[in-house]
Protein backbone atom coordinates (compact mmCIF):
# COMPACT_ATOMS: atom_id res chain seq x y z
CA UNK A 1 0.00 0.00 0.00
CA UNK A 2 2.65 2.52 0.52
CA UNK A 3 4.43 1.90 -2.50
CA UNK A 4 0.78 2.97 -4.11
CA UNK A 5 0.92 6.24 -2.25
CA UNK A 6 4.45 6.52 -3.37
CA UNK A 7 4.25 6.40 -6.82
CA UNK A 8 1.08 8.86 -6.78
CA UNK A 9 2.98 11.25 -5.21
CA UNK A 10 5.72 11.19 -7.52
CA UNK A 11 3.12 10.95 -10.39
CA UNK A 12 1.39 14.29 -8.65
CA UNK A 13 4.66 16.23 -8.76
CA UNK A 14 5.58 15.14 -11.87
CA UNK A 15 1.91 16.72 -12.75
CA UNK A 16 1.91 19.97 -11.19
CA UNK A 17 5.48 20.98 -11.61
CA UNK A 18 4.86 20.23 -15.66
CA UNK A 19 2.04 22.72 -15.42
CA UNK A 20 3.92 25.24 -13.76
CA UNK A 21 7.09 24.97 -15.97
CA UNK A 22 4.33 25.35 -19.09
CA UNK A 23 2.69 27.85 -17.22
CA UNK A 24 5.90 30.06 -16.95
CA UNK A 25 7.32 29.57 -19.86
CA UNK A 26 4.13 30.61 -21.46
CA UNK A 27 3.55 33.55 -19.84
CA UNK A 28 7.64 34.41 -20.53
CA UNK A 29 5.65 34.77 -24.30
CA UNK A 30 2.46 36.13 -23.94
CA UNK A 31 2.94 38.74 -20.63
CA UNK A 32 6.70 39.30 -21.25
CA UNK A 33 8.66 41.58 -18.59
CA UNK A 34 9.80 44.12 -21.23
CA UNK A 35 12.75 46.54 -21.80
CA UNK A 36 12.92 49.90 -20.37
CA UNK A 37 13.29 53.11 -22.11
CA UNK A 38 16.34 53.68 -20.68
CA UNK A 39 17.78 49.83 -21.30
CA UNK A 40 16.89 50.04 -24.80
CA UNK A 41 18.85 52.84 -25.03
CA UNK A 42 21.87 52.23 -23.02
CA UNK A 43 21.95 48.87 -25.56
CA UNK A 44 21.75 50.92 -28.34
CA UNK A 45 24.50 53.57 -27.49
CA UNK A 46 26.90 50.87 -25.95
CA UNK A 47 26.35 49.18 -29.13
CA UNK A 48 27.11 52.07 -31.30
CA UNK A 49 23.63 51.73 -33.42
CA UNK A 50 22.21 55.51 -31.60
CA UNK A 51 24.18 57.38 -34.15
CA UNK A 52 22.76 60.71 -35.06
CA UNK A 53 19.14 59.97 -33.42
CA UNK A 54 19.20 62.77 -30.65
CA UNK A 55 19.57 65.03 -32.98
CA UNK A 56 16.47 64.40 -34.75
CA UNK A 57 13.20 66.02 -34.63
CA UNK A 58 10.44 64.28 -32.40
CA UNK A 59 7.05 64.50 -31.84
CA UNK A 60 4.98 61.97 -29.35
CA UNK A 61 1.55 60.86 -29.58
CA UNK A 62 -0.91 58.06 -29.15
CA UNK A 63 -2.79 55.62 -31.69
CA UNK A 64 -6.14 54.35 -30.98
CA UNK A 65 -5.15 50.39 -31.78
CA UNK A 66 -7.53 47.51 -31.90
CA UNK A 67 -10.53 47.90 -29.57
CA UNK A 68 -9.36 51.18 -28.44
CA UNK A 69 -5.98 49.77 -27.46
CA UNK A 70 -3.55 52.94 -26.81
CA UNK A 71 -0.53 53.00 -28.49
CA UNK A 72 2.55 55.27 -27.75
CA UNK A 73 4.10 56.46 -31.42
CA UNK A 74 6.48 58.79 -32.19
CA UNK A 75 7.24 60.71 -35.03
CA UNK A 76 10.68 61.35 -36.29
CA UNK A 77 12.00 63.20 -39.17
CA UNK A 78 14.86 66.01 -39.96
CA UNK A 79 14.64 69.11 -42.52
CA UNK A 80 16.43 66.44 -45.20
CA UNK A 81 13.92 64.49 -45.08
CA UNK A 82 10.83 66.54 -44.07
CA UNK A 83 8.48 67.18 -47.70
CA UNK A 84 10.15 64.18 -49.44
CA UNK A 85 6.59 62.09 -48.93
CA UNK A 86 8.17 59.24 -47.86
CA UNK A 87 7.33 57.30 -44.80
CA UNK A 88 8.54 54.29 -42.60
CA UNK A 89 6.64 52.76 -39.77
CA UNK A 90 8.78 50.47 -37.84
CA UNK A 91 7.72 47.54 -35.52
CA UNK A 92 9.75 46.48 -32.67
CA UNK A 93 10.81 42.84 -31.22
CA UNK A 94 9.56 40.90 -28.53
CA UNK A 95 10.59 42.63 -24.74
CA UNK A 96 11.67 45.82 -26.64
CA UNK A 97 10.37 49.22 -27.38
CA UNK A 98 10.34 51.78 -29.62
CA UNK A 99 13.75 52.67 -29.32
CA UNK A 100 14.45 49.70 -30.45
CA UNK A 101 14.33 50.28 -33.55
CA UNK A 102 16.28 53.15 -33.61
CA UNK A 103 19.11 51.47 -35.41
CA UNK A 104 17.21 50.76 -38.26
CA UNK A 105 15.74 54.18 -38.75
CA UNK A 106 19.19 55.47 -38.97
CA UNK A 107 19.31 54.09 -42.30
CA UNK A 108 15.57 55.33 -43.72
CA UNK A 109 16.59 58.79 -42.41
CA UNK A 110 19.55 58.80 -44.44
CA UNK A 111 17.21 57.47 -47.58
CA UNK A 112 14.82 60.40 -47.05
CA UNK A 113 12.42 58.83 -44.96
CA UNK A 114 10.42 60.27 -41.97
CA UNK A 115 9.40 57.57 -39.76
CA UNK A 116 7.28 56.31 -37.13
CA UNK A 117 7.97 54.51 -34.37
CA UNK A 118 5.63 53.06 -31.78
CA UNK A 119 5.36 50.50 -28.64
CA UNK A 120 3.49 47.39 -29.59
CA UNK A 121 0.87 45.82 -27.43
CA UNK A 122 2.10 45.25 -24.00
CA UNK A 123 5.87 47.20 -24.50
CA UNK A 124 6.94 50.26 -23.29
CA UNK A 125 5.05 53.12 -22.31
CA UNK A 126 1.92 50.66 -23.26
CA UNK A 127 -0.67 49.23 -20.91
CA UNK A 128 -0.36 45.68 -19.41
CA UNK A 129 -1.96 43.75 -22.05
CA UNK A 130 -1.54 40.10 -23.74
CA UNK A 131 0.87 39.68 -26.31
CA UNK A 132 0.26 37.33 -29.58
CA UNK A 133 3.44 38.04 -31.11
CA UNK A 134 2.35 39.14 -34.41
CA UNK A 135 -1.30 38.15 -34.93
CA UNK A 136 -3.25 40.37 -32.68
CA UNK A 137 -0.46 43.57 -32.86
CA UNK A 138 -1.09 43.33 -36.92
CA UNK A 139 -4.85 44.95 -36.27
CA UNK A 140 -2.75 47.66 -34.33
CA UNK A 141 -0.68 48.04 -36.35
CA UNK A 142 -3.50 48.60 -39.63
CA UNK A 143 -4.78 51.11 -36.89
CA UNK A 144 -1.72 52.33 -36.80
CA UNK A 145 -1.08 52.65 -41.01
CA UNK A 146 -4.42 53.97 -41.12
CA UNK A 147 -3.51 56.74 -39.14
CA UNK A 148 -0.11 57.82 -40.73
CA UNK A 149 -2.35 58.12 -43.81
CA UNK A 150 -4.91 60.57 -42.24
CA UNK A 151 -2.13 62.10 -40.02
CA UNK A 152 0.33 63.10 -43.10
CA UNK A 153 -1.81 63.25 -46.16
CA UNK A 154 1.56 63.66 -48.45
CA UNK A 155 2.51 60.89 -48.62
CA UNK A 156 3.44 59.08 -51.67
CA UNK A 157 5.56 56.48 -50.51
CA UNK A 158 4.63 54.53 -47.21
CA UNK A 159 6.40 51.14 -45.97
CA UNK A 160 6.94 48.79 -43.05
CA UNK A 161 10.15 47.74 -41.40
CA UNK A 162 9.72 44.99 -38.73
CA UNK A 163 12.42 43.02 -36.08
CA UNK A 164 11.56 39.26 -35.22
CA UNK A 165 8.00 39.74 -33.46
CA UNK A 166 7.55 43.29 -35.79
CA UNK A 167 8.77 41.19 -38.79
CA UNK A 168 5.84 39.00 -37.89
CA UNK A 169 3.27 41.83 -36.92
CA UNK A 170 4.53 43.85 -40.78
CA UNK A 171 4.11 40.45 -42.85
CA UNK A 172 0.50 39.11 -40.81
CA UNK A 173 -0.95 42.73 -41.57
CA UNK A 174 -0.83 41.88 -45.48
CA UNK A 175 -4.03 39.86 -45.01
CA UNK A 176 -5.95 43.49 -44.20
CA UNK A 177 -4.39 44.70 -47.46
CA UNK A 178 -3.40 47.59 -46.37
CA UNK A 179 -2.08 51.20 -48.34
CA UNK A 180 1.45 50.43 -48.17
CA UNK A 181 4.22 50.08 -50.65
CA UNK A 182 7.01 47.59 -49.20
CA UNK A 183 7.81 45.30 -46.69
CA UNK A 184 11.21 45.12 -44.89
CA UNK A 185 11.54 42.00 -42.70
CA UNK A 186 14.23 40.99 -40.26
CA UNK A 187 14.56 37.82 -38.63
CA UNK A 188 10.41 36.77 -39.19
CA UNK A 189 9.44 33.51 -38.09
CA UNK A 190 6.60 31.73 -40.01
CA UNK A 191 4.71 31.42 -37.34
CA UNK A 192 4.75 31.59 -33.64
CA UNK A 193 4.19 27.89 -32.46
CA UNK A 194 6.91 26.94 -35.40
CA UNK A 195 9.78 28.55 -33.17
CA UNK A 196 8.15 27.25 -30.00
CA UNK A 197 8.74 23.61 -31.53
CA UNK A 198 11.97 24.74 -32.73
CA UNK A 199 13.03 25.54 -29.40
CA UNK A 200 12.24 22.76 -27.07
CA UNK A 201 13.14 20.66 -30.30
CA UNK A 202 16.88 21.88 -29.65
CA UNK A 203 16.47 20.48 -26.28
CA UNK A 204 15.15 17.10 -27.93
CA UNK A 205 11.97 17.99 -25.91
CA UNK A 206 9.53 18.67 -28.77
CA UNK A 207 6.87 17.00 -26.91
CA UNK A 208 6.62 20.13 -24.73
CA UNK A 209 5.48 22.44 -27.26
CA UNK A 210 1.65 21.37 -27.54
CA UNK A 211 1.52 21.10 -24.20
CA UNK A 212 2.44 24.69 -23.76
CA UNK A 213 0.51 26.06 -26.36
CA UNK A 214 -2.54 24.14 -24.69
CA UNK A 215 -1.78 25.77 -21.65
CA UNK A 216 -1.81 29.56 -23.44
CA UNK A 217 -5.07 28.61 -24.71
CA UNK A 218 -6.52 27.65 -21.57
CA UNK A 219 -4.76 30.54 -19.44
CA UNK A 220 -4.76 33.36 -21.97
CA UNK A 221 -7.25 32.40 -24.53
CA UNK A 222 -3.92 32.40 -27.20
CA UNK A 223 -3.17 30.02 -29.47
CA UNK A 224 0.41 30.56 -30.58
CA UNK A 225 -0.92 28.55 -33.76
CA UNK A 226 -2.87 31.39 -34.72
CA UNK A 227 0.09 33.90 -35.04
CA UNK A 228 1.03 32.24 -38.75
CA UNK A 229 2.65 35.35 -40.90
CA UNK A 230 3.60 32.31 -43.68
CA UNK A 231 -0.42 31.69 -43.88
CA UNK A 232 -1.32 35.53 -43.71
CA UNK A 233 1.22 36.25 -46.52
CA UNK A 234 -0.75 34.06 -48.94
CA UNK A 235 -2.05 36.17 -52.19
CA UNK A 236 0.59 38.64 -51.38
CA UNK A 237 1.63 41.32 -53.99
CA UNK A 238 3.89 43.17 -51.69
CA UNK A 239 7.32 43.81 -52.22
CA UNK A 240 9.76 42.29 -49.40
CA UNK A 241 13.21 42.32 -48.36
CA UNK A 242 13.99 39.41 -45.39
CA UNK A 243 17.10 40.07 -44.19
CA UNK A 244 18.32 37.28 -41.66
CA UNK A 245 21.40 35.97 -39.79
CA UNK A 246 23.01 32.75 -40.87
CA UNK A 247 23.48 31.87 -37.60
CA UNK A 248 20.18 32.83 -35.85
CA UNK A 249 19.58 30.04 -33.55
CA UNK A 250 16.36 31.32 -32.06
CA UNK A 251 14.56 32.05 -35.35
CA UNK A 252 16.36 29.54 -37.77
CA UNK A 253 16.92 30.83 -41.37
CA UNK A 254 14.58 28.47 -42.82
CA UNK A 255 11.70 30.84 -41.77
CA UNK A 256 12.84 33.33 -43.56
CA UNK A 257 13.28 30.84 -46.58
CA UNK A 258 9.96 29.81 -46.50
CA UNK A 259 8.73 33.25 -45.51
CA UNK A 260 10.27 34.68 -48.95
CA UNK A 261 9.30 31.48 -50.95
CA UNK A 262 5.29 32.06 -49.37
CA UNK A 263 5.82 36.36 -50.57
CA UNK A 264 7.05 36.22 -54.06
CA UNK A 265 4.54 32.87 -54.89
CA UNK A 266 2.28 35.08 -56.82
CA UNK A 267 4.52 37.31 -58.63
CA UNK A 268 5.30 39.95 -56.23
CA UNK A 269 9.24 40.97 -56.21
CA UNK A 270 11.23 39.60 -53.24
CA UNK A 271 14.65 39.52 -51.73
CA UNK A 272 16.19 37.20 -49.38
CA UNK A 273 19.70 38.56 -47.73
CA UNK A 274 21.57 36.05 -45.15
CA UNK A 275 24.09 37.53 -43.10
CA UNK A 276 26.65 35.85 -42.10
CA UNK A 277 28.05 35.68 -38.29
CA UNK A 278 24.79 37.11 -37.21
CA UNK A 279 22.91 35.63 -34.58
CA UNK A 280 19.14 36.75 -33.49
CA UNK A 281 18.22 40.18 -34.58
CA UNK A 282 21.85 40.94 -35.19
CA UNK A 283 21.86 41.53 -39.19
CA UNK A 284 22.31 45.43 -38.34
CA UNK A 285 25.01 45.01 -35.77
CA UNK A 286 26.99 42.70 -37.27
CA UNK A 287 26.73 43.97 -40.99
CA UNK A 288 27.32 47.60 -39.94
CA UNK A 289 25.88 51.02 -40.91
CA UNK A 290 26.70 51.38 -44.29
CA UNK A 291 26.59 48.15 -45.59
CA UNK A 292 22.95 47.50 -43.93
CA UNK A 293 21.23 50.48 -45.04
CA UNK A 294 23.08 49.53 -48.99
CA UNK A 295 20.66 46.52 -48.62
CA UNK A 296 17.85 48.36 -48.02
CA UNK A 297 18.60 50.91 -50.73
CA UNK A 298 19.32 48.66 -53.55
CA UNK A 299 15.96 46.51 -52.55
CA UNK A 300 14.10 50.34 -53.13
CA UNK A 301 16.27 51.25 -56.36
CA UNK A 302 14.88 47.89 -57.59
CA UNK A 303 11.00 48.45 -56.89
CA UNK A 304 11.03 52.01 -58.02
CA UNK A 305 11.35 53.84 -55.17
CA UNK A 306 14.02 56.62 -54.96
Amino acid sequence: MTWIIVVTAIIVFLIVSLAIFCWRNVKRSLKPRTLSYDQETAWNKGKGLWLDFDSYAKTEYEINGKDGYVLHAMFVDTPSTSGTGKYMILCHGHTSNRYGMVKYLNSYIMLGFSCIIYDARSHGANAPDICTLGNIESFDLKCVIDDTRARYPDIRVLGLHGESMGSSTSLSVVRFKPQIDFIVADCGFTSCYDVLRDGYGNLHMAFLAPIINLTGKIIYHVDMKDTCALKCLENNTYPVLFIHGAGDRLVKPYHSELLNAAASANGAYTELIMVEGAGHARCRYVSGFEKYTGYIEGFLKKIGVE
